[in-house]
């Protein structure tokens, strides 16, 4: 079982766990063209289970990492090839996310943060992203790499339309829900800041002026403000190459 990759050798076949049952083997391309309507349609139905009390809910999908598992409904429908179809189809689960919190009356209190982890793997070509006009993607530290966008919704906090510019990072969530929902925090030291004040004014001087950025071990670079200093590494770069295509 598993799939034969020509850099890295087999890959084992994946199991797809509901509670401790295997749904289903994830052992070719095809397999996996399902697994985002799937994890929709279980959170989907996790979300009406848990309406009537407070719920955390944790949704990354697979998709668009690579190798893409185009989905059936929806393939050749964009203008974007497989890439497209795959985000077009993350794009309608999101939807069906948030008209489940109107539908069980939860939207108003319910915080929505939608995020993503790290830049576009460009190196994969028309299978990937784009990072605009920042350098690099992901596997660098450059802000292609790392500079991701992030939504969030809150009714009554945060005004519908708002843009805060604030250096933040997916490390402040962990405190940030902490603030939100009255937990005690950690009885440790971390790094993250909790951005409550920041959803209700977004122009509020920043809580962090300075990031650090490492991999592996030694510091490669630090921001502050609108500066960055790189420190001489060497890194995963597709200056002067071709990424593939399909």
């Amino acid at each position: 079982k598993g799939a034969e990759n020509p850099v890295w050798g087999p890959y084992p076949a994946l199991p797809y766990l509901q509670g401790n049952e295997t749904a289903l083997e994830v052992e070719t391309l095809e397999d996996q063209t399902r697994l985002t309507e799937r994890a929709t349609s279980r959170a989907v139905r996790f979300i009406r289970e848990n309406a009537e009390d407070p719920f955390f809910l944790y949704l990354p999908y697979s998709m668009p990492h690579v190798p893409l598992g185009r989905p059936l409904r929806l393939a050749g429908k964009s203008a974007r090839g497989p890439y497209g179809d795959v985000i077009a189809e993350i794009d309608a689960s999101v939807g069906r996310v948030l008209t489940t919190l109107d539908r069980t009356g939860v939207a108003d209190h319910t915080h929505v943060v939608f995020t993503s982890d790290n830049g576009p793997w460009l190196r994969y070509g028309d299978h990937a992203g784009s990072a605009g006009p920042l350098r690099e993607g992901k596997l660098t530290i450059w802000e292609g790499g790392n500079r991701v966008p992030c939504l969030m919704r809150l009714p009554g906090r945060i005004a519908p339309g708002s843009r805060c510019d604030a250096l933040t990072g997916t490390i402040d969530l962990l405190p940030t829900v902490a603030a939100l929902t009255g937990a005690k925090p950690p009885d440790r030291p971390i790094d993250g800041v909790s951005l409550v004040p920041l959803l209700t004014e977004p122009d509020a001087e920043s809580f962090r002026r300075a990031y650090l950025y490492y991999w592996g071990g030694p510091l490669l670079a630090v921001r502050r403000d609108g500066f960055k200093l790189v420190f001489p590494h060497r890194y995963t770069s597709t200056e002067g190459m071709e990424p593939g295509e399909d």
